[in-house]
């Protein structure tokens, strides 16, 4: 029995789009936006900042190394630093870490409970687990530097 005119040029033309199809290239992925936007941008990382200095400088263990700071003056500072290292439109201008740190011997066990504080503020404003991760692997580069070693 012979096919029907329009059933041949119907096949053609799934093989042509079927082909067209396998043989076109994936369009790549947009680029990552800056950990400075996946962190929220300048609200999103104040935020965190202020939650995060707020609470490591009245525990008990790790207050002795706030005392007598501007705690305003040293957010602004802070998220000045996290703004330029995470890709923001921020030129940090404050002193190097050590010299910033220097004399105040800190302790790994501060140290450790300012991270865990950067992380819990993180984790509060929803910062994706791998953007947490990112920033907190650039702020424990500059562990050596606080700690003055």
């Amino acid at each position: 029995m012979p096919l029907h005119p329009t059933i041949p040029a119907a096949l053609l033309a799934a093989c042509v789009l079927a082909g067209t199809t396998a043989c076109s290239t994936p369009t790549p992925a947009p680029p990552k936006p800056p950990l400075f936007v996946r962190l929220g941008g300048m609200p999103g990382l104040t935020a965190v900042v202020d939650d995060f200095v707020s609470k490591v400088s009245v525990d008990p263990r790790s207050k002795r190394t706030f005392e007598g700071v501007n705690l305003t003056r040293l957010k602004a500072s802070v998220v000045s630093h996290v703004c330029a290292l995470s890709g923001g439109p921020c030129k940090y201008e404050g002193d190097p870490m050590a010299l910033a740190h220097q004399g105040m011997a800190i302790s790994k066990e501060e140290l450790s409970v300012m991270g865990h504080y950067v992380d819990q503020a993180l984790r509060r404003q929803g910062v994706a687990p791998e953007d947490r991760e990112e920033l907190e692997s650039m702020l424990d580069k500059l562990g050596p530097e606080v700690l003055n070693k």
